[in-house]
């Protein structure tokens, strides 16, 4: 008790004797003074102070730069293969035919990367023709399957013959399907 009595009053002499400082040092901190300010602070703008909630833009720059990335990353070889095709290659010309030359489905199409997937990705015209043809055999098939499988139930119910073990059926115009007034009329 008596050592802070003895630094309060230190402190307040050391205080006394620089009077022109001012701040946050241990003569204020020990003897309570509040610090003179020889300016005033200044606000800028007028009303409450709001705190907009705004989203997250890392995710929309992060899905922008991968998506410019692999662009470049499969853009840049794509467009220097296309060039070098065109410059060295280039696009097919009308020449005359030899007489009894059937010429290949590809080597109707001008440019060579159009050629070059017309023959190795592509199936040929013909092949897409008898493709077609076998779904349409198929789903012929498909209506005669059916159609003879409704001739056999007839045959089947007029015979009597089939899984209702040979009792007859009951003539559909003998049911009466009006409206009763008690269940078991």
């Amino acid at each position: 008790m008596v050592g802070m009595s003895v630094l309060r009053s230190a402190a307040s002499f050391a205080a006394r004797l620089s009077p022109l400082k001012s701040g946050n040092n241990a003569a204020n901190l020990l003897t309570r003074t509040i610090p003179r300010a020889n300016n005033v602070a200044v606000r800028w703008g007028h009303g409450k102070k709001l705190f907009f909630v705004k989203s997250s833009e890392y995710y929309d720059k992060r899905f922008l730069r991968l998506a410019y990335y692999y662009a470049m990353l499969a853009g840049i070889p794509v467009a220097a293969f296309v060039t070098f095709v065109n410059v060295f290659i280039g696009q097919a010309e009308l020449a005359e035919i030899p007489e009894g030359y059937e010429p290949d489905h590809w080597e109707y199409y001008k440019h060579p990367i159009t050629r070059w997937i017309v023959r190795y990705i592509y199936d040929s015209p013909e092949k897409e023709y008898e493709k077609a043809m076998a779904a349409v055999q198929i789903e012929k098939e498909k209506a005669d399957a059916r159609m003879l499988h409704l001739k056999v139930r007839q045959h089947m119910r007029e015979k009597g013959d089939g899984p209702w073990y040979h009792t007859k059926c009951i003539d559909k115009a003998l049911v009466d399907n009006s409206l009763k007034a008690t269940p078991d009329n």
